[in-house]
């Protein structure tokens, strides 16, 4: 705060030097991480994300979509692991949470296998934009999806369940409800659990989505520990930090920094289910 102060008083435009700063970080994280050939695979797949966001977001500048990028890389990276423990060369894959079908396009044209796809999101314009581009997919609340009877090889989730208000239901009604055993899903990385309600802390007096507010921002730990509660164990993870770790003293500081700014990563978890902690537990809601 107190550097960010004197940068302002001596006439620096902050906001730039951040978003340089992050541009900078992200670019050679992915290029530690061996991103950047996917990243530019993907762009062939995908070349405009304008309409990633269900919500009217934009990608209005270079950043911003060098970051997303990025983070969809170190997915499709945790989706083709995932697609590892499958057996088979027919699969149907479930993308709970999508905004766009952007993954799944992505992941129909990396996997070497015949892949169908169903999206699930909550937002009617997500729905049409999926379906305009060619895709499944259906209109309901991520904790009320009934998928009894369905056959699904994969459940994948990107960024939506730190944005629930009952993770531990959604897991558990997947679990006791659908045959799949397998689930992909990535969420923000950080050390320390946290409620986010970040419109809340900020006070924000304007009408908000889901998909805007995050509710429960957990570390690895205690998602692990949520999963085991409602079905699910891990059985494989990553991580994707957004700046360069070779470095010991610069590592420090981007870490710093982007606990600041944003977000150090996104943390990566395959899950298979086992209900062994959820049959113990004998007071669920439903």
């Amino acid at each position: 705060m107190f550097i960010g102060q004197v940068l302002k008083f001596l006439g620096v435009d902050t906001g730039k030097v951040t978003k340089n700063i992050q541009k900078w970080s992200i670019y050679h994280a992915s290029a530690e991480q061996r991103f950047l050939p996917l990243m530019e695979s993907l762009r062939k797949i995908r070349p405009d994300l304008s309409e990633q966001y269900s919500s009217g977001k934009e990608l209005h500048n270079e950043y911003k979509e060098l970051k997303m990028r990025a983070m969809h890389a170190f997915q499709c990276v945790m989706m083709l692991k995932a697609i590892e423990y499958l057996s088979g060369e027919k699969l149907t894959v479930v993308d709970i949470g999508d905004s766009a079908g952007t993954h799944m396009l992505y992941l129909k044209h990396l996997a070497a296998k015949d892949i169908d796809t169903i999206s699930v999101n909550l937002d009617t314009r997500a729905v049409e934009k999926i379906k305009s581009g060619g895709q499944n997919a259906i209109l309901c609340r991520a904790e009320e999806l009934d998928v009894a009877g369905w056959h699904i090889d994969l459940f994948t989730s990107f960024e939506m369940i730190e944005h629930l208000h009952n993770p531990a239901l959604f897991f558990k009604r997947l679990a006791v409800k659908s045959s799949c055993n397998r689930m992909l899903i990535t969420v923000p990385f950080v050390k320390k659990s946290r409620v986010g309600l970040g419109y809340i802390r900020n006070d924000f007096r304007e009408k908000t989505h889901a998909e805007d507010v995050h509710l429960f921002e957990l570390s690895p730990e205690d998602w692990t520990l949520l999963f085991l509660h409602s079905g699910w164990r891990v059985l494989n993870s990553g991580i994707y930090y957004q700046y360069p770790r070779s470095t010991p003293v610069i590592s420090g500081l981007l870490s710093w920094f982007w606990a600041k700014v944003d977000f150090e990563g996104f943390w990566a978890a395959i899950l298979e289910k086992d209900t062994t902690y959820l049959d113990m537990y004998q007071d669920w809601d439903e």
